[in-house]
């Protein structure tokens, strides 16, 4: 019986400090692709239902343990790309405030978004109300694969931008100016201090 509580013991910390690691515990720097979604009947006023940008660039600021600012742009630079041609152009700054989930899988942080973004298609500039998810996985210490999904919605009274989806593919680069051997080491004490007995 001792030894089942051992093992439990053992076993509860050791999952409970690779699963509470904040991968997004510094500053990032992103680079990569989008595509945006309208529906059909929407399409017909922006003037495509599918648009290509190319290049989209964010850079994250931790703000605590969970928490993180996050600024982006998107252009589409490229009108032409084999299999989607945009015949209007799309351009969109964006903010939003993420919550960092725990690390799943010891390489994968996945997190949700809420925020606002001011979109031009062709028209003027419209204000949206932001909300969706994503996630990276670290394929080494500092570089990561960003897959990441909007919902951007356009009230009724702006007339001249529709709700959309937004998709995004991107590379991020840590910058760890915050996160220097002293941090890791507190990191690092702080989950071995979790499994004292």
């Amino acid at each position: 019986m001792k030894n089942k509580i051992l093992f439990i013991a053992i076993f509860t910390c050791l999952t409970t400090s690779v699963f509470s690691q904040n991968l997004n515990d510094s500053w990032q720097i992103g680079v990569g692709f989008g595509i945006t979604k309208f529906s059909e009947n929407d399409a017909a006023f922006i003037g495509d239902q599918y648009l290509f940008q190319v290049p989209t660039v964010s850079l994250t600021m931790p703000i605590g343990d969970r928490f993180s600012l996050d600024g982006a742009m998107s252009f589409n630079t490229i009108d032409d790309v084999g299999f989607i041609k945009n015949s209007v152009k799309y351009f969109s700054m964006d903010a939003s405030f993420r919550y960092n989930l725990n690390a799943m899988f010891n390489k994968f942080a996945p997190y949700v978004f809420i925020g606002g973004s001011v979109v031009d298609s062709e028209r003027k500039m419209t204000p949206t109300l932001n909300v969706g998810g994503g996630g990276i996985y670290w394929v080494s210490d500092n570089i990561g694969i960003n897959p990441q999904l909007y919902y951007k919605h356009s009230f009724e009274g702006y007339e001249s931008m529709r709700s959309h989806i937004q998709g995004t593919l991107g590379v991020v680069f840590k910058l760890n100016w915050n996160n220097g051997g002293g941090d890791n080491g507190r990191n690092a004490a702080k989950h071995l201090g979790g499994c004292m007995f």
